[in-house]
């Protein structure tokens, strides 16, 4: 994973939440928790592999 794909999906969070307050549909929330999702599984394996470093 690359910094490019994190601002990536933070771009796209981003624009999920903007269309959610202009149109207020549903979808639109759900596209950007499952964009968090991703984003707290990526975080999680990041501190593992640096944990993993730091006790190696």
């Amino acid at each position: 994973m690359t910094p490019i794909q994190v601002n990536e999906w933070l771009d796209e969070y981003n624009d999920y939440m903007l269309l959610y307050k202009i149109f207020g549909d549903q979808t639109y929330i759900d596209e950007a928790e499952e964009i968090l999702k991703s984003m707290k599984k990526y975080v999680c394996r990041m501190l593992m592999l640096e944990n993993f470093k730091l006790t190696a």
